[in-house]
């Protein structure tokens, strides 16, 4: 079957393939049902020696139907070839069938994730929603006892107030390369100073945040690439539009690649990897890492090749709505005898002549 019509007749097929796997993708979206879409798989089989190029329903994307020796051995098995785009197309129809229900004021952001420097950490923690109160556990003492600490609501970033988080990216556009520019242009989303205030500008247009002198916006494709990660990792209950959006826009930055090699996260998870070098100054990579079925946001990870001592990363294990602070979805509200409440010292006032 090694001759030109017998090529033709094994690239027919795959094509064939390949035509079958878009059309049942185009019909699972077009159903709506709740199922995670999986990114395309690509057949790779012995004896073709040339590479297809195929339009599917994501777009036009490369199909590599890959060259080995000449009919020698068994048929391989399918093979699983990704692209960046395919992975995050994939993410991003599956965050938009997320639930967009916001939570009540008085209901809590449980989050649990597992911090690396030296060494790792876990660490639980919970925020009321409207910002007003923060809950984690007690450093020593009863491993059970939770701390909840009153605060002040104040102007913050990115995941420092879960309201206020919803309400700045409920007003991004999600137009992927809008939201991009929106992102790479507003220091609300990065983690540099903290902002004079919360009042977005009166222009429609700009809708940006007033910050402190010195902030600067993203515009290299590293910087872009840290803003949309760290909106994935901070921000606890994204409008799924927009979360969808995010996971196009990161598409949109040049230097993302995925890893072959099997990678886990910080909570010792297994699952889809996307690495991006920066090339400017830092020389370091970042990994951010997704799941395995739906790639949602998993976990990233920051490191300076062959230098052991710059290293962090970050696992977002499990996150939920619950309405007392200790408790996690599902579970019973804690014994109260476990709170300990903390309140802030108050701040002096000034002393007058």
């Amino acid at each position: 079957m090694n001759t030109p019509v017998g090529f033709k007749q094994r690239l027919g097929t795959e094509l064939a393939l390949l035509e079958k796997a878009r059309a049942e993708r185009a019909a699972e979206e077009a159903s709506g049902n709740d199922m995670p879409v999986a990114a395309p798989r690509l057949l790779a089989r012995p004896g073709v020696r040339r590479t297809a190029w195929v339009s599917l329903a994501a777009g036009v994307v490369a199909a590599a139907v890959v060259a080995t020796s000449a009919g020698q051995g068994a048929p391989t098995e399918p093979v699983r070839a990704m692209t960046v785009a395919q992975v995050l197309n994939a993410a991003a129809v599956n965050a938009a069938k997320g639930s967009d229900k916001e939570p009540r004021p008085d209901q809590w952001v449980y989050t649990d994730t597992v911090v690396c420097g030296k060494p790792c950490r876990h660490a639980p923690s919970w925020v009321r929603y409207d910002g007003g109160k923060r809950a984690m556990k007690t450093p020593t003492g009863d491993p059970d006892a939770i701390w909840v600490i009153t605060q002040v609501p104040k102007p913050g970033k990115v995941g420092s107030n879960p309201r206020e988080t919803r309400e700045v990216l409920s007003q991004l556009p999600t137009d992927p390369r809008k939201l991009l520019e929106r992102v790479s242009a507003d220091p609300f989303f990065d983690d540099g100073p903290q902002p004079l205030t919360v009042s977005l500008s009166g222009n429609a247009d700009e809708n940006l945040h007033n910050f402190q002198p010195g902030t600067k916006p993203a515009v290299t494709p590293g910087a872009r690439f840290v803003r949309i990660v760290n909106v994935l990792e901070k921000a606890s209950n994204i409008p799924p539009l927009v979360n969808a959006a995010l996971y196009r826009a990161l598409a949109l930055i040049p230097g993302a690649k995925l890893v072959s090699t099997p990678m886990r996260d910080a909570a010792g998870r297994s699952g889809v990897t996307i690495a991006f070098d920066f090339p400017e100054g830092s020389r370091t990579r970042q990994y951010l890492f997704l799941a395995p079925r739906t790639y949602a946001y998993h976990g990233s990870r920051r490191e300076r090749p062959g230098d052991p001592d710059y290293f962090g990363a970050y696992a977002r294990v499990a996150t939920g709505i619950v309405d007392h602070p200790g408790q996690v979805p599902g579970g019973p509200a804690l014994d109260p005898s476990d709170i300990v409440q903390q309140t802030p010292r108050a701040t002096p006032s000034p002393k007058t002549r």
